[in-house]
């Protein structure tokens, strides 16, 4: 078995992701050879490979990328969304795609339970004003068991939420096309359209990916629709909201917000979002924590393996179909807006 890694140019990055444990493992399954390739360095290095691990800046795998793949059987992704990697032509030619989605999405879910309650609590303004008088006045603090949580969306991480909320014994609402009748009992949710989702939850948060028509998708409309001191959650992509009509409704005093993501990167100091009681910003940090990138890694070689046992009849744990990666969130870069 041949095994090409197209490593990321930061070696502490690279570090995180194929650790002394990992490439132990996977020289257990074959020839591992490593580089940091141009596109077109990569493509003339694909001819007698079997499997190609990569990362963030793995290049399109299109036509032309794997016009010389004689013998490539599959491509391990360390990161979550292949949206800018799969193409048809990985599906035509039967090549098996698999990312880090699955344990990705866990992650993020885990760091959405922690924002709510780090804004339901008011946990900053206590913890700042603490830090600053030593002791917090007493704010009125709320918490998550028994509300209505609305989740836009269905892919993998809306789906570990809800199954994270069911410890609180919340209703949860869901929109999204993807969410059919046999998965209301499992999730322990209800379908619903976006108009019944804002206005009935007391808190609402976003797990759509950012594609052509989800850009700026959730704006006055949908924020005004929404309970007073309800609270508004985006750790999935910033352009799918309007920002300035977000810090509307929140300078207003109408709902809360605690925001991940923003439509520019870093948020600039002038950004309407700044300097706002009502809305907690974090800088990007609600992706998957730095312990689990390993245990990524890991669970494409177990996948690896159990390919080579089983070949084509092998169920792989982590694949991503054609389908689906069609539907992940995309660079903004390459957004229609």
């Amino acid at each position: 078995m041949e095994i090409l890694i197209n490593r990321i140019s930061n070696d502490e990055i690279q570090k995180t992701f194929f650790t002394d444990r990992v490439m132990a493992e996977l020289r257990a399954c074959g020839n591992v050879r490593e580089g940091t390739f141009t596109r077109d360095q990569l493509r003339d290095a694909l001819p007698g490979v079997d499997v190609l691990f990569g990362s963030w800046g793995l290049p399109r795998l299109d036509e032309d990328m794997l016009s010389g793949a004689d013998q490539l059987k599959m491509v391990c992704y360390t990161g979550g969304s292949v949206a800018e990697q799969m193409t048809e032509t990985v599906a035509e030619k039967g090549i098996h795609m698999l990312s880090g989605n699955q344990l990705y999405a866990n992650s993020v879910a885990e760091g959405t339970i922690g924002y709510i309650l780090l804004a339901q609590r008011r946990l900053v303004k206590l913890i700042n004003e603490t830090a600053e008088s030593g002791w917090a006045p007493f704010y009125p603090s709320d918490g998550i068991r028994f509300k209505t949580i609305g989740i836009i969306g269905f892919g993998m991480i809306a789906k570990y939420l809800a199954k994270m909320l069911q410890a609180f014994e919340c209703r949860v609402l869901i929109c999204s096309d993807w969410f059919r009748p046999e998965d209301e009992a499992e999730y322990r949710a209800e379908k619903c359209d976006m108009d019944t989702l804002f206005a009935e939850s007391d808190i609402v948060t976003l797990h759509e990916s950012l594609r052509d028509d989800t850009w700026h998708m959730i704006g006055k409309q949908y924020f005004g629709m929404m309970k007073q001191d309800a609270l508004f959650v985006n750790t999935a992509r910033g352009p799918i909201i309007v920002e300035e009509d977000l810090a509307e409704a929140a300078r207003a005093g109408r709902i809360r917000a605690i925001l991940d993501v923003f439509e520019k990167e870093p948020l600039p100091m002038d950004s309407c979002l700044r300097g706002c009681e009502n809305i907690i910003l974090v800088p990007h940090k609600g992706g998957p924590t730095l312990d689990i990138r390993e245990h990524v890694t890991l669970a494409l070689i177990r996948d690896l393996r159990t390919y080579m046992k089983d070949g084509e009849k092998a169920v792989l744990e982590n694949e991503i179909p054609w389908e689906y990666a069609r539907h992940m969130t995309r660079a903004a870069a390459n957004i229609k807006k």
